[in-house]
């Protein structure tokens, strides 16, 4: 099962070979599982990553709420949402973290400084707190973020 990191989870499962670590922004899992989003392809390869073992995300709980919400909305089927759920919270190569108020607190400052959105700011946040590099498709996240995180171009 997925770890949890921040407030005293575990820090997800041991490994042996050093792997690089992403925050993985929303946009990337919804259009790497609906084929008919326009960046399809480009986000299953980076998604590709996470789900053989070549790549660890971190990622703040909010992505699994964004990610359910969105494939719901988009395809209506409420089945395959909560699929995708059992799936994002069973993946060992997946961590999420916890909002807790220090991280609140400096994404509120993130989102002070960028003018960034608050759900946005909570995931640049993660991935500044944990030295990823943040993979997204949102070019609003990537232009604000840019100087604040590592954008990992794919």
């Amino acid at each position: 099962m997925g770890g949890t990191y921040g407030c005293g989870g575990n820090q997800g499962t041991e490994r042996e070979e050093v792997v690089e670590e992403f925050t993985i922004d929303s946009s990337i899992i919804v259009a790497s599982l609906l084929a008919q989003e326009k960046e399809h392809s480009r986000a299953l390869r980076v998604w590709g990553e996470i789900l053989t073992g070549k790549a660890m995300a971190i990622m703040p709980y909010i992505v699994l709420v964004e990610v359910v919400a969105a494939v719901r909305r988009r395809t209506g089927d409420k089945e395959l949402a909560l699929k995708v759920k059992k799936e994002l919270l069973s993946l060992d190569t997946v961590n999420f973290t916890i909002v807790d108020p220090e991280a609140a607190w400096e994404a509120s400052d993130i989102a002070i400084q960028t003018g960034m959105r608050g759900m946005d700011a909570i995931v640049v946040q993660t991935a500044k707190e944990y030295g990823t590099s943040l993979v997204t498709l949102d070019n609003e996240i990537i232009s604000k973020a840019t100087g604040i995180v590592k954008i990992k171009e794919f």
